[in-house]
């Protein structure tokens, strides 16, 4: 038998990490196509952004599956890292 629930848990680390993959991706080609170096195109703010949001739900999904508190409290400091680093973030893009 198929237990949905840990699909349903797996499925935020997986969609995190391609979510990251398809962004650093995107963001390749993008800086390919300005003429800019890639360096410079990942430090963007629209670039980490979508990767903070693709380690965030890795964080999810990693405390999701998690079976002991040694597993967990990595989860949930990544948790915190990524909501304190979009905040950060979109507290910038505001000013």
């Amino acid at each position: 038998m198929i237990n949905w629930m840990s699909v349903v848990y797996n499925s935020f680390w997986i969609v995190g990490l391609a979510l990251m993959l398809a962004a650093f991706s995107y963001y390749y080609w993008l800086a390919g196509q300005a003429g800019r170096p890639l360096r410079q195109e990942l430090s963007r703010p629209p670039f980490q952004g979508v990767a903070t949001i693709g380690m965030l739900l890795v964080g999810i999904g990693l405390a999701l599956t998690a079976k002991g508190i040694w597993q967990v409290l990595p989860a949930v400091a990544l948790i915190i890292v990524c909501i304190i680093a979009l905040l950060v973030l979109f507290k910038s893009q505001a000013k």
